[in-house]
């Protein structure tokens, strides 16, 4: 069940509080956002008024906070009762759902009525909700001295035009996890390389285990893995984010997309992954690392916490995690990296000011960094990731700090489902890296409504 938080009208969902998995912070469905967004944006872009969630009987401004982030469940009930006794007049009304896919249509709901909450987690709709006129633009509410300590890329992911949209609440890195003892009786070496990959990959193959695995059910994973390759290929971070949104001219069809499918392709038909990627799920994934079936997982900075919950103690004790590998030897270690979680504030509310006081509250240095420690998430700012204790989450944290994060979720209209479902199909070898290309940047524009 929900737990309520103290000093709170908590607002109980029906559904219990699920274990909170990798994509469970930010989807569940790859269709879902899309699906679901047509209906509020149309009212959103209709309205024109102030709403909001108004005052209590005692007279307090009324701040709703809306989203399904449990991994902080220990955290929100204490943080909100420390703000309200600060801030006598107002009331935070936490509401903390099970899953997205509980979320979504409620916050759809509330959008349509042209009543959002005044802090909400905007999924994946975040740009779509701040040009509609949903999301306040927080770099003018906030100012860049406020926004400057968060690690680039999670601003980025929220940003369009010049206007940011939401902020980071946590971050997720992804690396490739590892047992270190396989790798000694392997007489491997940690990869540099993606040629490097290979080769280890062989020695594992000669050693009985499996190489590394990629699991890619549902079909998400694939993109974690696909689009750092394009940042890798091209050096540049922000090629994906153009693409995604379809601006400066980029598209999915651009050469440093196929050198990246390509680059995927050749990974596939080497070896490097465990059979059937299409077909394992995440916990299968990490089932197969910690009972020694494979040597290697590619996954994000949310395992720490379901090894320490599922794994053996021993394995727990010595497991590591590395950088994925370069592009070639001497190039940066781009790896995805942005805000699998964040929050966005409601423009029109009436009590915006009050909604803003509590996001500079909980995003204070101090006590956000205890929020991350406490809750073993991985923060968003860089003050916070320099603070972080937990060893495994120090070190993926430490590639971000290096500014090594590149752009791995996908914003854009349409772009989530198309690239998905397009790079299971390469996975699958069902598809070349040219037609791969070509089949998302088709159903893109389709999406957008183009022919």
């Amino acid at each position: 069940m929900v737990q309520g938080s103290p000093g709170s009208a908590e607002t109980s969902p029906s559904r219990p509080v699920a274990a909170v998995s990798r994509r469970n912070l930010l989807r569940t469905s790859l269709l879902g956002a899309a699906a679901l967004a047509a209906p509020g944006l149309l009212s959103a872009c209709d309205a024109d008024t102030s709403t909001g969630g108004g005052t209590t009987a005692g007279g307090k401004a009324r701040v709703r906070l809306w989203h399904w982030y449990s991994q902080q469940r220990d955290q929100w009930g204490p943080l909100i009762q420390e703000f309200q006794a600060a801030h006598p007049n107002i009331v935070v009304e936490n509401r903390l759902f099970g899953d997205p896919d509980s979320y979504l249509p409620a916050l759809q709901g509330a959008v349509a009525a042209n009543d959002p909450p005044e802090i909400f987690a905007p999924h994946v709709l975040a740009i779509e909700y701040g040009k509609a006129g949903v999301s306040a633009d927080l770099h003018a509410e906030l100012g860049p001295d406020f926004l400057k300590d968060f690690f680039q890329s999670a601003n980025d992911e929220y940003t369009d035009n010049g206007k940011q949209y939401a902020l980071g609440w946590m971050a997720q890195t992804f690396g490739i996890f590892y047992d270190p003892d396989i790798f000694a009786r392997a007489k491997a070496d940690v990869p540099e390389t993606w040629d490097d990959l290979l080769a280890v990959a062989a020695k594992m193959k000669d050693a009985g285990v499996l190489p590394c695995v990629l699991s890619n059910n549902p079909g998400s994973n694939g993109l974690d893995f696909f689009l750092p390759l394009v940042t890798q290929a091209s050096d540049d971070p922000r090629l994906v984010l153009d693409i995604d949104q379809q601006r400066n001219g980029a598209k999915w069809d651009h050469p440093k997309v196929i050198e990246a499918l390509t680059k995927l392709d050749e990974l596939i038909k080497g070896g490097a992954f465990a059979p059937n990627s299409n077909g394992i799920t995440t916990p299968q994934g990490e089932t197969m690392l910690y009972t020694g079936k494979a040597a290697m997982l590619f996954m994000g900075s949310w395992v720490p916490q379901d090894f320490i919950q599922n794994a053996p103690k021993e394995f727990v004790q010595r497991y590591k995690v590395m950088q994925t590998p370069a592009w070639v030897d001497g190039k940066r270690h781009w790896c995805a990296n942005q805000a699998g979680a964040g929050f966005a504030v409601s423009q029109n509310s009436k009590n915006k000011d009050a909604a803003l006081e509590f996001v500079k509250f909980m995003y204070e240095p101090s006590r956000y960094s205890k929020i991350m420690n406490d809750s073993a998430s991985m923060p968003s700012t860089q003050s916070a990731g320099s603070q972080v204790t937990d060893p495994i989450l120090k070190e993926m944290t430490s590639w971000l700090l290096n500014g090594d994060g590149a752009p791995h979720i996908l914003f854009g209209k349409g772009s989530s489902a198309s690239a998905a479902n397009a790079v299971a199909a390469l996975i699958g070898g069902q598809a070349t890296p040219d037609q791969t290309a070509a089949k998302i940047q088709a159903d893109v524009v389709r999406a957008r409504g183009g022919n």
